[in-house]
């Protein structure tokens, strides 16, 4: 799947801040379930309130694990771009098709 060279840069860094399989794995659940909670909390707050909290324990477990910090602490975008991240992951496993850029194609996006 083709970025521009901004976002595969954030989605090549947020690769290399989540290298542990333990991390991308509690990453891959927390993060659909931080995104569903949004919606629910108003309409169902019990609901939406324990799906937010959960997600982001596992968020914070993945962290541990990894032994870093979040990459949002430094830069708010990366909000946006581990849930980015986290759709395409899912997508890549459903489909079987790569989505994700390389390590080092921001490079190769730079110079076309």
């Amino acid at each position: 799947m083709q970025f521009g060279p901004k976002v595969t840069k954030y989605l090549e860094q947020y690769r290399a801040e989540h290298t542990k399989f333990s991390t991308r794995l509690t990453h891959m659940i927390g993060i659909p379930m931080i995104v569903a909670s949004l919606p629910l909390i108003p309409t169902a707050p019990p609901v939406g309130v324990g799906l937010f909290a959960a997600g982001w324990a596992l968020q914070y477990l993945g962290h541990y694990f990894e032994g870093n910090k979040p990459s949002f602490y430094g830069d708010p975008t990366y909000l946006a771009v581990g849930a980015l991240w986290a759709g395409l992951e899912w997508a890549e496993i459903l489909t079987g098709k790569k989505l994700l850029p390389e390590a080092g194609e921001v490079a190769e996006v730079a110079a076309a």
